[in-house]
């Protein structure tokens, strides 16, 4: 199925963003999300992972797209399948938003902003990792795959397990994704990296508010799952 719709609303410099959202039990907070979202961008597709809550009947609501799967699959997988129905001649970009409220839509102008100045194929809304504001399990694991990454594709990279990023959909053309899980931040980063793609990094919010923001990655065992299958994806060409 590939994605067309008569009633998207174009940007001004021909630029038209296609939000994808991968969300896991967050019917409390999926609708907000995507009306919000939708005041920034040409369309929305949430992915909803094999949800028992009713999330995708809010984001059917709200106004996304929606896909499903029967079972969890993982964000990976929820990001392939999303890819796998976007026609690049009806959107230019895509944007990867967490559904569980860590991402703030009125940030996504910044990202916009440093695709449209600097033409990049990938940026990544980078939050500023203050210890005192995170939880010290997520701090360890952002900082630790930060300086794994940064060594994997020769450039700094100050987050790069930030799920907030916009990608130009022409630079994905032909890419082949295996990722399942959490390392597909990875995987996106280092083959395109691999491909000589430029990247560049937009500030954003960091949200860690009272626990309503509730990621569902496991600090240390994804951790170091997301650093052997980068090696993976460095040198093995996996």
């Amino acid at each position: 199925m590939s994605l067309s719709r008569s009633d998207q609303r174009p940007a001004d410099d021909g630029m038209r963003v296609c939000a994808v959202i991968p969300a896991y039990n967050e019917a409390d907070v999926i609708g907000n999300l995507v009306a919000a979202v939708r005041r920034h961008v040409t369309e929305v597709i949430v992915v909803d992972d094999g949800s028992v809550d009713g999330t995708g009947a809010r984001a059917a609501e709200a106004g996304a797209l929606c896909l499903r799967f029967d079972e969890n699959q993982g964000k990976g997988a929820a990001v392939r399948h999303a890819l796998a129905t976007v026609a690049p001649g009806a959107f230019t970009h895509v944007l990867f938003m967490d559904g569980d409220g860590q991402h703030r839509p009125e940030d996504i102008p910044s990202l916009v902003r440093e695709a449209r100045v600097s033409g990049a194929d990938l940026v990544i809304g980078t939050r500023p990792l203050d210890q005192a504001r995170m939880p010290r399990s997520r701090h360890f694991s952002n900082s630790l795959g930060s300086r794994v990454a940064s060594r994997l594709v020769g450039q700094t990279i100050r987050d790069t397990q930030s799920g907030f990023r916009l990608v130009r959909l022409a630079s994905l053309s032909n890419l082949r994704l295996r990722s399942r899980r959490y390392e597909i931040e990875m995987e996106l980063l280092i083959k395109l990296c691999r491909r000589g793609a430029r990247v560049c990094q937009a500030p954003v919010a960091l949200v860690y508010d009272g626990g309503r923001a509730r990621s569902k990655m496991r600090p240390i065992r994804d951790t170091v799952r997301i650093c052997l299958w980068s090696l993976a994806f460095r040198y093995l060409g996996a």
